[in-house]
């Protein structure tokens, strides 16, 4: 899919409500960063720190919580994206926000695609960093890669659950689900 491609796709993208959200959830959000290369569209992921309390080794996008000095959920994105990855904010330009989700840690989720400019220089913060890699758009965004389950709790609630594999590491959780977001709504 070339960026031509996607931004069509994109503003044609109707956005869909943020469903209700517990009110004592954290606001929170993350950038998806997307990078043109002579490959195409690539989308960048990071795989937290091993040493981390929390989700430590798992692949995620840049961001985290607001803060009261962040002027919007997308400063509060990049600035994140600064911290983890040494991604200047001036590199990126916002293409879409996408639905809220509520996570199992308590935050309400904002997903941001972003487009970076440039050549940026990635430096990993070691403290919740511990690798920035790409994954190509296309196959990100291929369903054929995304493996759903369903699973039942005791309150009989449904939940989907959705892993994507990647050169021996699982995408899953809520980094996955919000893929799996974003490749439905593109492939309208």
């Amino acid at each position: 899919m070339t960026l031509d491609e996607l931004k069509t796709r994109i503003n044609l993208i109707p956005p869909l409500p943020d469903p209700h959200l517990p009110p004592h959830a954290f606001p929170a959000a993350v950038l998806m960063p997307l990078l043109q290369t002579g490959r195409g569209l690539e989308l960048v992921l990071t795989r937290r720190s091993r040493h981390l309390r929390h989700h430590p080794g798992q692949v995620s996008f840049p961001g985290g919580r607001a803060d009261s000095t962040d002027a919007s959920l997308w400063h509060t994105a990049v600035r994140e994206s600064w911290e983890e990855i040494g991604l200047l904010p001036e590199q990126c330009q916002p293409l879409a926000q996408l639905q809220a989700q509520y996570t199992i840690s308590g935050f309400a989720l904002t997903p941001f695609v972003g487009l970076i400019e440039g050549s940026p220089n990635f430096k990993p913060n070691p403290a919740e960093v511990d690798e920035v890699f790409r994954v190509p758009l296309d196959y990100i965004l291929d369903l054929r890669h995304h493996h759903t389950f369903h699973l039942r709790r005791k309150d009989r609630s449904r939940h989907q659950i959705v892993f994507i594999r990647w050169h021996g590491l699982w995408i899953w959780g809520v980094t996955a689900a919000v893929i799996h977001q974003f490749a439905l709504q593109v492939a309208r």
